[in-house]
Protein backbone atom coordinates (compact mmCIF):
# COMPACT_ATOMS: atom_id res chain seq x y z
CA UNK A 1 0.00 0.00 0.00
CA UNK A 2 2.84 2.38 0.90
CA UNK A 3 4.61 1.59 -2.38
CA UNK A 4 1.41 2.17 -4.32
CA UNK A 5 0.77 5.51 -2.60
CA UNK A 6 4.39 6.53 -3.18
CA UNK A 7 4.13 5.73 -6.88
CA UNK A 8 0.89 7.71 -7.09
CA UNK A 9 2.57 10.65 -5.35
CA UNK A 10 5.52 10.55 -7.77
CA UNK A 11 3.15 10.59 -10.73
CA UNK A 12 1.28 13.54 -9.29
CA UNK A 13 4.54 15.44 -8.69
CA UNK A 14 5.67 14.74 -12.27
CA UNK A 15 2.29 15.94 -13.57
CA UNK A 16 2.41 19.12 -11.48
CA UNK A 17 5.99 19.78 -12.59
CA UNK A 18 4.98 19.47 -16.24
CA UNK A 19 2.11 21.87 -15.61
CA UNK A 20 4.46 24.37 -13.97
CA UNK A 21 6.95 24.14 -16.84
CA UNK A 22 4.17 24.74 -19.38
CA UNK A 23 2.79 27.62 -17.31
CA UNK A 24 6.24 29.22 -17.07
CA UNK A 25 6.77 28.90 -20.83
CA UNK A 26 3.36 30.42 -21.44
CA UNK A 27 4.11 33.35 -19.12
CA UNK A 28 7.32 34.03 -21.04
CA UNK A 29 5.47 33.93 -24.38
CA UNK A 30 2.71 36.07 -22.93
CA UNK A 31 5.20 38.68 -21.67
CA UNK A 32 6.90 38.82 -25.08
CA UNK A 33 3.61 39.12 -26.96
CA UNK A 34 2.28 41.84 -24.66
CA UNK A 35 5.45 43.96 -24.79
CA UNK A 36 5.80 43.49 -28.56
CA UNK A 37 2.18 44.35 -29.33
CA UNK A 38 2.07 47.31 -26.98
CA UNK A 39 5.37 48.66 -28.29
CA UNK A 40 4.17 48.81 -31.92
CA UNK A 41 1.49 51.52 -31.41
CA UNK A 42 3.81 53.33 -28.99
CA UNK A 43 6.48 53.59 -31.71
CA UNK A 44 3.83 55.03 -34.05
CA UNK A 45 2.84 57.62 -31.45
CA UNK A 46 6.47 58.66 -30.94
CA UNK A 47 7.08 58.93 -34.69
CA UNK A 48 4.01 61.02 -35.43
CA UNK A 49 4.65 63.22 -32.39
CA UNK A 50 7.99 64.14 -34.00
CA UNK A 51 6.13 64.93 -37.22
CA UNK A 52 3.74 67.16 -35.27
CA UNK A 53 6.70 69.05 -33.82
CA UNK A 54 8.09 69.71 -37.32
CA UNK A 55 4.68 70.85 -38.54
CA UNK A 56 4.35 73.12 -35.51
CA UNK A 57 7.61 74.89 -36.42
CA UNK A 58 6.34 75.50 -39.96
CA UNK A 59 3.05 76.87 -38.64
CA UNK A 60 4.83 79.05 -36.07
CA UNK A 61 7.00 80.58 -38.79
CA UNK A 62 3.81 81.56 -40.63
CA UNK A 63 1.60 82.61 -37.70
CA UNK A 64 4.28 84.42 -35.66
CA UNK A 65 5.87 86.29 -38.58
CA UNK A 66 4.38 89.58 -37.26
CA UNK A 67 4.20 91.09 -40.71
CA UNK A 68 7.71 90.10 -41.75
CA UNK A 69 7.93 88.87 -45.34
CA UNK A 70 7.88 85.08 -45.83
CA UNK A 71 9.30 83.08 -48.68
CA UNK A 72 6.99 81.17 -51.01
CA UNK A 73 8.42 77.93 -49.59
CA UNK A 74 7.64 78.91 -45.99
CA UNK A 75 4.05 79.77 -46.95
CA UNK A 76 3.68 76.46 -48.88
CA UNK A 77 5.14 74.45 -45.99
CA UNK A 78 2.79 76.09 -43.46
CA UNK A 79 -0.26 75.47 -45.62
CA UNK A 80 0.72 71.83 -46.24
CA UNK A 81 1.25 71.36 -42.51
CA UNK A 82 -2.22 72.74 -41.72
CA UNK A 83 -3.95 70.92 -44.58
CA UNK A 84 -2.25 67.50 -44.51
CA UNK A 85 0.58 66.86 -42.05
CA UNK A 86 -1.11 67.82 -38.78
CA UNK A 87 -4.45 66.05 -39.49
CA UNK A 88 -2.60 62.92 -40.68
CA UNK A 89 -0.36 62.82 -37.60
CA UNK A 90 -3.30 63.33 -35.23
CA UNK A 91 -5.28 60.58 -36.97
CA UNK A 92 -2.42 58.08 -36.61
CA UNK A 93 -1.84 59.03 -32.97
CA UNK A 94 -5.56 58.63 -32.24
CA UNK A 95 -5.59 55.24 -34.01
CA UNK A 96 -2.51 54.05 -32.10
CA UNK A 97 -3.85 55.12 -28.71
CA UNK A 98 -7.14 53.36 -29.50
CA UNK A 99 -5.17 50.22 -30.41
CA UNK A 100 -3.24 50.37 -27.12
CA UNK A 101 -6.45 50.88 -25.18
CA UNK A 102 -7.94 47.77 -26.82
CA UNK A 103 -4.86 45.68 -26.02
CA UNK A 104 -4.78 46.83 -22.39
CA UNK A 105 -8.52 46.15 -22.02
CA UNK A 106 -7.98 42.61 -23.34
CA UNK A 107 -5.18 42.00 -20.85
CA UNK A 108 -7.34 43.29 -17.99
CA UNK A 109 -10.27 41.13 -19.10
CA UNK A 110 -8.22 37.92 -18.95
CA UNK A 111 -6.61 39.05 -15.69
CA UNK A 112 -10.04 39.61 -14.12
CA UNK A 113 -11.16 36.14 -15.24
CA UNK A 114 -8.22 34.65 -13.38
CA UNK A 115 -9.16 36.48 -10.18
CA UNK A 116 -12.94 36.02 -10.35
CA UNK A 117 -14.33 33.83 -7.61
CA UNK A 118 -15.81 30.72 -9.21
CA UNK A 119 -19.33 29.77 -8.10
CA UNK A 120 -19.88 26.03 -8.62
CA UNK A 121 -23.52 25.00 -8.94
CA UNK A 122 -25.46 22.06 -10.37
CA UNK A 123 -27.23 22.74 -13.66
CA UNK A 124 -28.22 21.14 -16.94
CA UNK A 125 -25.38 21.70 -19.40
CA UNK A 126 -27.71 21.39 -22.40
CA UNK A 127 -29.46 24.58 -21.29
CA UNK A 128 -26.14 26.41 -21.44
CA UNK A 129 -25.40 25.03 -24.90
CA UNK A 130 -28.89 25.91 -26.17
CA UNK A 131 -28.66 29.45 -24.76
CA UNK A 132 -25.22 30.05 -26.28
CA UNK A 133 -26.45 28.80 -29.65
CA UNK A 134 -29.64 30.88 -29.46
CA UNK A 135 -27.68 34.07 -28.73
CA UNK A 136 -25.84 33.69 -32.07
CA UNK A 137 -28.54 32.17 -34.27
CA UNK A 138 -29.17 35.54 -35.94
CA UNK A 139 -25.59 35.55 -37.31
CA UNK A 140 -25.94 32.01 -38.67
CA UNK A 141 -29.40 32.80 -40.12
CA UNK A 142 -28.08 35.87 -41.95
CA UNK A 143 -25.65 33.57 -43.81
CA UNK A 144 -28.25 30.80 -44.36
CA UNK A 145 -26.35 28.68 -41.85
CA UNK A 146 -27.21 26.62 -38.80
CA UNK A 147 -26.11 25.90 -35.23
CA UNK A 148 -27.01 22.45 -33.92
CA UNK A 149 -26.66 21.20 -30.35
CA UNK A 150 -26.10 17.42 -30.34
CA UNK A 151 -25.98 16.80 -26.64
CA UNK A 152 -28.42 15.04 -24.34
CA UNK A 153 -29.52 16.66 -21.08
CA UNK A 154 -26.76 16.20 -18.50
CA UNK A 155 -26.22 17.73 -15.10
CA UNK A 156 -22.80 19.07 -14.17
CA UNK A 157 -21.34 20.98 -11.24
CA UNK A 158 -19.31 23.92 -12.51
CA UNK A 159 -19.24 27.69 -12.91
CA UNK A 160 -22.19 28.59 -15.12
CA UNK A 161 -20.86 31.98 -16.30
CA UNK A 162 -17.50 30.53 -17.37
CA UNK A 163 -19.14 27.80 -19.47
CA UNK A 164 -21.54 30.30 -21.07
CA UNK A 165 -18.59 32.49 -22.07
CA UNK A 166 -16.59 29.52 -23.34
CA UNK A 167 -19.29 28.18 -25.67
CA UNK A 168 -20.47 31.59 -26.83
CA UNK A 169 -16.90 32.54 -27.78
CA UNK A 170 -16.29 29.24 -29.59
CA UNK A 171 -19.53 29.44 -31.60
CA UNK A 172 -18.91 33.11 -32.42
CA UNK A 173 -15.39 32.24 -33.58
CA UNK A 174 -16.72 29.45 -35.82
CA UNK A 175 -19.22 31.83 -37.45
CA UNK A 176 -16.76 34.70 -37.79
CA UNK A 177 -14.18 32.61 -39.65
CA UNK A 178 -16.63 30.77 -41.88
CA UNK A 179 -15.93 29.79 -45.46
CA UNK A 180 -17.50 32.46 -47.68
CA UNK A 181 -18.33 29.87 -50.35
CA UNK A 182 -20.80 27.87 -48.25
CA UNK A 183 -23.35 28.44 -45.48
CA UNK A 184 -21.83 27.96 -42.02
CA UNK A 185 -22.77 24.80 -40.13
CA UNK A 186 -21.80 24.58 -36.48
CA UNK A 187 -22.33 21.49 -34.32
CA UNK A 188 -21.82 21.38 -30.55
CA UNK A 189 -21.31 18.05 -28.81
CA UNK A 190 -20.68 17.33 -25.13
CA UNK A 191 -20.24 14.20 -23.06
CA UNK A 192 -19.02 13.26 -19.60
CA UNK A 193 -15.73 11.37 -19.32
CA UNK A 194 -15.54 10.34 -15.69
CA UNK A 195 -15.41 13.57 -13.69
CA UNK A 196 -14.49 15.64 -16.72
CA UNK A 197 -16.61 17.23 -19.42
CA UNK A 198 -15.46 16.76 -23.01
CA UNK A 199 -16.90 19.26 -25.47
CA UNK A 200 -16.50 19.74 -29.22
CA UNK A 201 -17.44 22.66 -31.41
CA UNK A 202 -17.28 21.47 -35.03
CA UNK A 203 -17.68 23.72 -38.06
CA UNK A 204 -17.23 23.72 -41.83
CA UNK A 205 -15.29 26.98 -41.89
CA UNK A 206 -12.01 27.84 -43.52
CA UNK A 207 -10.00 25.74 -41.06
CA UNK A 208 -6.81 26.29 -39.08
CA UNK A 209 -3.38 25.29 -40.38
CA UNK A 210 -1.43 22.68 -38.41
CA UNK A 211 1.26 25.25 -37.56
CA UNK A 212 -1.37 27.59 -36.11
CA UNK A 213 -3.16 25.10 -33.84
CA UNK A 214 -1.33 26.33 -30.74
CA UNK A 215 -0.81 29.90 -31.93
CA UNK A 216 -4.53 30.73 -32.18
CA UNK A 217 -4.88 30.29 -28.41
CA UNK A 218 -2.21 32.90 -27.68
CA UNK A 219 -3.29 36.43 -26.81
CA UNK A 220 -3.44 38.85 -29.78
CA UNK A 221 -2.61 36.07 -32.27
CA UNK A 222 -4.80 35.12 -35.23
CA UNK A 223 -4.39 32.67 -38.11
CA UNK A 224 -5.11 32.91 -41.80
CA UNK A 225 -6.15 36.03 -43.75
CA UNK A 226 -6.77 39.01 -41.47
CA UNK A 227 -10.09 39.92 -43.08
CA UNK A 228 -12.16 40.10 -39.89
CA UNK A 229 -12.21 42.73 -37.17
CA UNK A 230 -10.86 41.71 -33.78
CA UNK A 231 -7.83 41.80 -31.53
CA UNK A 232 -7.18 38.06 -31.29
CA UNK A 233 -8.44 37.56 -27.72
CA UNK A 234 -11.44 35.22 -28.19
CA UNK A 235 -9.68 31.86 -28.09
CA UNK A 236 -7.11 33.08 -25.54
CA UNK A 237 -10.07 34.01 -23.36
CA UNK A 238 -11.60 30.54 -23.87
CA UNK A 239 -8.42 28.76 -22.82
CA UNK A 240 -8.02 31.02 -19.80
CA UNK A 241 -11.59 30.25 -18.69
CA UNK A 242 -11.16 26.50 -19.26
CA UNK A 243 -7.96 26.41 -17.24
CA UNK A 244 -9.59 28.33 -14.41
CA UNK A 245 -12.09 25.46 -14.26
CA UNK A 246 -9.28 22.90 -14.05
CA UNK A 247 -9.53 21.90 -17.70
CA UNK A 248 -7.94 22.91 -20.99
Amino acid sequence: EVLRLNEDLVQRVVGRTDDLVKANQEIQRYAYIVTHDLRAPLVNIMGFTSELEMSLKQLQAYVLADGEPLSEQEITDARNAAREDVPEALAFIRSSTSKMDGLISAILKISRDGRRQLKPERFNLKEILDNSAASLHHIADSADGSIEVQSPPMFVVSDRLSLEQIFTNLIDNALKYRNKNRPPQVVIKASLKGKMLEAEVIDNGRGIGADDMERVFELFRRAGPQDQTGEGIGLAHVRSLARNLGGD
